[in-house]
């Protein structure tokens, strides 16, 4: 029999199970210093590859460029616009952003590699849990959930 309290679970349990990602376009664009940036994106796994048709030069404008591919990938609002610290990864040099839910990272790649394009600028992001997605996620339901449970049990 299908109740308002069995109702207000599953709409619970829907709520909280649900986090798609927005639609990525292939390509975009972005406006920093007067001069137009366009890169193309595209999903490899769980990253998201970019590449730079113009390399933006500076570190802090390669940063605040890679901001933005965060923004457009992801859609999340609570991206920091400065990055918390940095590591080398496999030759990459990679920016942490610590947002409310996610950990994201954007990697640089190196170019040393390729002499036939030095002045190329790409990478990839990802995006991590955090510890507060874990308890928003599944410790917060699990203990509405054990809640009504007990409360059920023993009115």
């Amino acid at each position: 029999m299908i109740t308002t309290a069995r109702i207000t679970i599953g709409l619970l349990l829907a709520c909280c199970c649900a986090s798609a990602l927005p639609a990525v376009p292939s390509s975009a664009s972005y406006r920093y210093g007067g001069k137009v940036y366009e890169y193309t994106l595209t999903a490899t796994g769980e990253n998201y590859t970019f590449e730079f048709k113009d390399n933006p030069g500076a570190v802090d404008d390669r940063l605040a460029v890679v901001w933005h591919v965060l923004q457009t990938v992801y859609g999340d609002s609570s991206i920091p616009a400065r990055h918390g610290y940095f590591f080398m990864k496999e030759g990459a040099k990679c920016f942490v952003y610590d947002a409310s839910l996610y950990t994201y990272n954007a990697c640089f790649l190196p170019n040393e590699y390729s002499p036939g394009h030095r002045e190329r600028f790409w990478g990839f992001v990802t995006r991590l849990r955090s510890g507060w997605w874990l308890v928003s996620r599944n410790l917060i339901p699990a203990a509405l959930a054990l809640g009504i449970c007990l409360y059920y049990l023993f009115r």
